[in-house]
């Protein structure tokens, strides 16, 4: 009879380079990694064949049983890891079901830079482009600039102080903080090893959309707010991203 896989759970917020690494560890011969299971709309999230009306059956699976869900989601035992990535505010309950069960894996991944996560965001709104493949080429929609206000940019790093502190008070049983930055600098070395398989090189599935410098992705006219406010933060070195 085959081992149940390692199960793990990538705990993240939006455009923290998540994609980055669920999709490159997804190319792992022993790894499957979903998206998010838990968006409003799953579909791709799911990364096995599905008909639709399939897809339709698990979304009502989901809503009325999360636990068959969830057995679900981590069913492959040919597999020797599998997981997804999850906000907390996609299923508060479901999120802090699994920071409790001390027999799952966490990954706690952070994009540190929250100026570059709230442009990001914010560039998101303006463009509709999520995520470009590695081989893809660069629209030039992407060069849009976008407005800042000071009240809208603290609310958004409160929140992200307090979701990240929450992952980590509340994870119980094995735990890997890593950033988006150490992952874009080093690789994925580290998340293989946590997990327990065996080292491959892989390559990066996603193309950064922007550059790095985080200032130039908004309006002249607002270069002053934003470092007053990233200076207010004590993070004057967020106006950049390497």
């Amino acid at each position: 009879m085959a081992n149940s896989p390692k199960r793990f759970v990538i705990l993240s917020d939006s455009r923290s380079g998540t994609s980055l690494l669920s999709e490159t560890l997804n190319v792992h011969p022993q790894i499957l990694c979903h998206g998010e299971v838990f968006h409003p709309k799953p579909s791709g999230h799911i990364k096995v064949p599905l008909e639709a009306k399939e897809l339709e059956d698990l979304v009502t699976l989901r809503e009325k049983d999360t636990e068959a869900f969830m057995d679900w989601v981590f069913d492959h035992p040919d597999i020797e890891a599998v997981g997804f990535k999850i906000w907390r505010k996609q299923s508060p309950e479901q999120t802090d079901a699994l920071m409790a069960d001390d027999s799952v894996f966490k990954i706690i991944y952070e994009r540190t830079n929250v100026l570059a996560r709230f442009s990001s965001s914010r560039l998101v709104q303006a463009t509709g482009i999520y995520n470009l493949k590695s081989d893809a080429n660069r629209p030039t929609k992407l060069d849009t600039k976008i407005t800042f206000n000071e009240a809208q940019f603290n609310k958004y790093l409160n929140s992200h102080r307090e979701l990240f502190m929450l992952y980590r008070e509340k994870s119980r049983g094995p735990v890997l903080n890593i950033t988006y930055e150490e992952i874009k600098n080093n690789g994925f070395a580290s998340v293989l090893d946590f997990l327990g398989l065996s080292f491959e090189a892989l390559e990066p599935q996603k193309k950064k959309l922007h550059g790095s410098s985080i200032i130039d992705r908004f309006e002249p006219s607002v270069h002053n707010a934003i470092i007053t406010a990233v200076t207010g933060a004590g993070h004057t070195e967020w106006v950049s991203e390497g």
